[in-house]
């Protein structure tokens, strides 16, 4: 299979994805269900289809999709939740398949690009103190790591330059 970022299409999500959503989380691995949906059916799994349920309006969905043989398929997908507060709170995940290829960086440029556009100040994000590849990741696309949050997750923010 070609896995190059670039035929991937980045869009935001829409109540006909429900099904990509399931398959999506159905693929995740046990270290990425760690990190980022502890509990099946509850979690970041739960968000996305409460989204889907019109249940979080503070919420906005971008996921990139692949056009495969076999119909699409979600290779990842990005979401920020408190969307109107000046540093919205930023969650991301990627396919097993398509991690290592730098698409956390474009789903992260994709959110850094739309929250600059509307005023926010930063992005606020938490991740597990063991999720190295997360962490690497958030520095490397500009964020700080703040401290420790209450939550024993690592408290990192993205801070934008005034205009």
């Amino acid at each position: 299979m070609d896995y190059n970022i670039d035929r991937l299409a980045i869009r935001r999500l829409e109540k006909g994805d429900r099904q990509l959503v399931i398959e999506f989380f159905d693929q995740m691995g046990e270290e990425s269900a760690s990190f980022f949906n502890r509990k099946r059916g509850s979690g970041n799994e739960k968000r996305t289809l409460d989204y889907l349920d019109d249940k979080k309006p503070d919420h906005i969905f971008w996921l990139a999709v692949d056009e495969t043989e076999d119909g699409p398929k979600m290779a990842g997908y990005v979401f920020i939740w408190d969307k109107d507060s000046k540093v919205p709170w930023l969650g991301i995940a990627v396919a097993e398949a398509w991690k290592g290829r730098h698409l956390g960086r474009r789903l992260i440029a994709t959110v850094r690009e739309y929250c600059e556009s509307i005023g926010c100040g930063g992005i606020l994000l938490t991740t597990a103190q063991n999720n190295f590849r997360g962490q690497g990741l958030y520095e490397h696309c500009g964020f700080e790591r703040l401290g420790v949050h209450p939550s024993g997750e690592f408290l990192y923010l993205l801070r934008f330059p005034n205009k």
